[in-house]
């Protein structure tokens, strides 16, 4: 079986870019919920992102360069 490697820093970019498109509507369409949202939308994507990375190194093996 072979181990597929995945490019670490073009991963965190993409991922920052997500996160930081999603900030961008959340303010864009509930302006009077602020910071409040913006906090809430960060905690919960972090967690997301960190369970897909373990999710991706421990279950399916992929290797981060």
């Amino acid at each position: 079986m072979t181990q597929k490697t995945r490019n670490l820093p073009l991963m965190v970019v993409l991922l920052a870019l997500v996160e930081g498109l999603a900030i961008y509507i959340n303010l864009v369409v509930h302006p009077d919920s602020q910071p409040t949202l913006t906090i809430v939308i960060a905690i919960l994507f972090a967690i997301a992102s960190g369970f897909g990375v373990w999710y991706a190194t421990k279950v399916r093996g992929i290797i981060w360069s």
